[in-house]
């Protein structure tokens, strides 16, 4: 497979992209340019700017389309091509227009959100104006440092080779402000550096004032982005949960099992009555099928949004997966029971996140009844975090551990591949690891990154060769 170079021509692209962000963050809705202080005049003004942050992350171009169904599960094989882009994905050619149209969206809304993160932060760290509710600008401010790391890490993770193999890889830079004019490539491990500086920074804010750290209740209305429904937003655990994730991809696996251990103090310290997320277990989903409960941090979708995609995809075009009764061997597994249905064609996921499945039980409306939700869009769950845990202890030595942690997470699903697996060694639980990873995080964007991180780590996508004109 041939790759195409993603170094410095890229770097003109980006400094016209963030130019034209500044542009619009610097205009209202009649296109009349206003003042930065007008603009973030009062506390809500932060509020709607982040609010639109994550309402770019939910579109199309980036966790609503290209980064999970649209390009990423045909990336890794999940499921059969059914456009352009998908079969110039499936196929890694990478020179099909549509492919790189695909591309150059996903790169210019990535970077439009994280410019969008560096003036909130800016503003915030800056400002005069007097929040009202205590502690709400850190918790804005953390997440936006969260937030412009996982967009980058993720940019990594696709562009960049893995630093094992190739530490000094120079392609993309790390944006750290707004309308920033000295873009530079950076090597892998100096965006690795920025991606935890941030973490860190994010972690350090959200430890004291985050409201997931405490018991709440909320009402919301579907598609709506309600502040207190912290699994719905980057939260203390989430950034947690993404440290451990970056840590794995590092190959740190001390590092990595810290920070994961660190999401299972909600489920150690939250009376199960409170607790914002845990193993969703048989029986217990109702018509939640998506097993949303497990979401660390989830991106709230609108009906028309992701959970259209999903129903278009896999009711309308009839997409089928790939490989699925080798993924779920075992009948019991409520995921393969609840995700997946059986067609003539083969195995379709018409249930996972379309709209059969509605989100129940994260909020009550003001009269005390429950709020149903949309499907949301999966970033990062407990399912994840116990595997990369259960990883790192097993690279550590400590297998016995990273055993018993496998068991137990497939108890909660009703199978037990790891209960009776026999003679375990380091290698035969690498396996088994891998072979949960597939089954736990199907169809949610992930397992490409996972291939890449295990199986092929000489794997670069390239930049459109349209974008390196620019």
């Amino acid at each position: 497979m041939k790759h195409t170079s993603i170094f410095s021509s890229f770097f003109f692209y980006l400094i016209f992209l963030l130019s034209s962000c500044s542009d619009f963050l610097n205009q209202e809705n009649d296109g009349t340019t206003l003042s930065d202080t007008r603009f973030f005049k009062d506390e809500s003004a932060y509020l709607q700017a982040l609010t639109d942050i994550y309402t770019q992350m939910r579109g199309e171009h980036l966790y609503g389309g290209t980064l999970t169904l649209k390009m990423n599960e045909p990336l890794a094989h999940n499921i059969t091509p059914f456009d352009d882009v998908s079969t110039a994905a499936a196929n890694g050619t990478f020179s099909n227009p549509a492919f790189a149209q695909a591309l150059d969206s996903t790169v210019a809304t990535a970077y439009r959100v994280v410019t969008g993160c560096n003036k909130i932060i800016a503003e915030a760290e800056n400002t005069d104006v007097v929040f009202f509710n205590a502690g709400q600008k850190e918790v804005i401010t953390g997440e936006c440092y969260a937030l412009r790391a996982a967009l980058q890490f993720d940019l990594l993770r696709l562009f960049h080779p893995l630093p094992a193999h190739n530490p000094t890889f120079t392609g993309l830079p790390y944006v750290t402000e707004y309308a920033q004019k000295n873009i530079q490539p950076l090597t892998t491990q100096e965006i690795f550096s920025h991606v935890n500086n941030d973490l860190d920074r994010a972690e350090v804010l959200l430890s004291t004032y985050d409201p997931i750290l405490k018991s709440s209740t909320t009402t919301v209305k579907a598609g709506q982005l309600d502040r207190a429904l912290r699994t719905f937003q980057m939260n203390y655990y989430a950034v947690k949960a993404l440290q451990a994730r970056v840590a794995l991809w590092e190959g740190n696996y001390q590092r990595a099992a810290n920070a994961a251990d660190s999401v299972f103090n909600h489920l150690r310290n939250v009376s199960t009555r409170n607790q914002l997320f845990y193993y969703v277990t048989p029986g217990k989903y109702g018509s939640d099928y998506s097993f949303s409960r497990e979401y660390i941090f989830g991106i709230s979708s609108t009906p028309k949004g992701f959970t259209a995609l999903s129903d278009s995809l896999f009711k309308s075009l009839g997409v089928t997966t790939i490989n699925l009764r080798g993924i779920y061997q075992q009948n019991t597994d409520i995921r393969y029971r609840a995700w997946f249905k059986s067609t003539n064609e083969g195995y379709t996921m018409e249930n996972k996140f379309g709209k059969e499945t509605l989100l129940s039980g994260y909020v009550t409306s003001s009269t005390g009844g429950a709020v149903t939700l949309p499907a949301a869009i999966p970033y990062i769950k407990l399912g994840e975090v116990t595997l990369i845990k259960a990883e790192a202890l097993n690279e550590l030595g400590r297998t016995e551990e990273a055993l018993e942690l496998l068991t137990t997470m497939q108890a909660n699903k009703n199978i037990d591949y790891a209960a009776s697996a026999q003679n375990i060694t380091k290698e035969k639980l690498r396996q088994l690891i891998y072979d949960e990873y597939q089954r736990d995080l199907f169809g949610e964007g992930q397992l490409f990154y996972l291939n890449k991180r295990v199986n092929t780590p000489s794997l670069v996508l390239p930049i459109p060769s349209h974008l390196l004109a620019l």
